[in-house]
């Protein structure tokens, strides 16, 4: 299998947005990555954004490290993704502050227009806090969450130093939504930039930071189509049906990674495709038994499905016409069997939404 930069991508379908997730695995050391361009708010010594080996990092081997340590007060080395350019979405990344005596600060950015207008969201370990912050004219300014007294900007969180942490921000129309390691902190309102615009990545002062899985959601769609692919799920259901003409049916059921909820993610019915999990595929996932039922003549039979290491995932669904006096055991017994091939192939469950090679 083939990846560029580590590139993960949730099909487009309905019920399921349009995202991305960038780790760099695949970009050459000492360099910025293909795809990205480095910039700078305000003045003070350049920046150096590099893609860096980190035995610690949560996609191993690679990250993208901002490294350059000029202490500069209010200059904000930024790595924009010129891939993406929309309105409303939503963006994640991890990240390991490392160093810096004025600042350990990581953030993102999003609706950019360029090094002097753009929203961010940060956190630092070097104030425990997590703020969002409007960039109008080169002049930055902290935006009051939702129900706080005037001049309250951000809230106080630990960030620690030294340890990957997970920031997420969501932002459609004027409401933008911050969460730290899952959790959710604060919502803050504002109407400065309501078009669509870049994202990327954002350090401060003389932070040394490194970011890994960069994950960006399209809520509206203006990636377009050229992003789309074949995931690695859909290219398995392919090759399973095509090795099995019995099966009526194929559905694998799963929470996509920036999802809440359990879907039809790949199937050889591409009308399935996004369609919500039925009760009886959560009860296969839920409690690792099969559930078969008779369906017009036909076996239905929802397994738990299994990444190669033995960790249930998903659900994955059966249908197929029975055998001469096959009963409802032989025909679980059967299921299993036909599962089994399609798992021995999934090493994890985060593979299945890369782009199949």
């Amino acid at each position: 299998m083939r990846w560029i930069l580590g590139l993960f991508l949730i099909l487009a379908a309905p019920g399921l947005s349009l995202a991305e997730t960038v780790n760099f695995d695949s970009a050459t050391p000492g360099q910025v990555p293909p795809g990205w361009t480095v910039a700078m708010t305000h003045t003070g010594g350049a920046p150096k954004w590099e893609v860096l080996k980190d035995d610690t990092a949560p996609t191993k081997p690679n990250v993208l490290a901002q490294v350059s340590d000029d202490s500069t007060s209010g200059r904000f080395p930024l790595a924009i993704w010129e891939k993406a350019n929309f309105k409303d979405g939503a963006l994640t990344v991890k990240f390991k502050p490392v160093s810096g005596q004025e600042d350990q600060a990581a953030g993102m950015v999003w609706r950019y227009r360029d090094p002097d207008n753009y929203y961010i969201v940060r956190a630092n370990a070097a104030e425990n806090n997590v703020v969002l912050y409007k960039v109008e004219n080169g002049k930055r300014s902290p935006l009051a969450p939702k129900g706080t007294p005037p001049k309250t900007y951000g809230v106080k969180h630990q960030v620690p130093s030294g340890v990957w942490s997970t920031l997420r921000v969501t932002f459609e129309g004027n409401l933008f939504s911050v969460y730290f390691d899952g959790t959710k902190l604060f919502e803050v309102e504002d109407e400065t930039f309501k078009g669509a615009g870049k994202v990327g990545l954002w350090t401060k002062a003389d932070s040394v930071t490194y970011f890994d899985d960069f994950e960006v959601e399209d809520l509206s769609g203006a990636m377009g189509s050229a992003s789309l692919g074949k995931i690695l799920a859909q290219k398995l259901v392919d090759e399973l049906a095509a090795k099995h003409p019995e099966l009526v049916r194929i559905g694998l059921h799963l929470t996509p990674p920036t999802g809440s909820e359990n879907l039809i993610v790949a199937s050889n019915v591409a009308s399935k495709i996004g369609q919500k999990s039925d009760p009886e595929d959560l009860a296969a996932m839920r409690t690792g038994k099969p559930v078969a039922l008779r369906e017009q003549g036909n076996f239905d039979v929802t397994l738990p499905l299994h990444e190669a290491s033995g960790k249930v995932i998903g659900a994955i669904g059966l249908t197929f016409k029975p055998a001469a006096n096959e009963q409802e055991a032989a025909a679980i017994q059967r299921a299993q069997s036909i599962a089994h091939e399609l798992e021995k192939q999934i090493s994890s469950k985060a593979k299945l939404f890369g782009v199949a090679g």
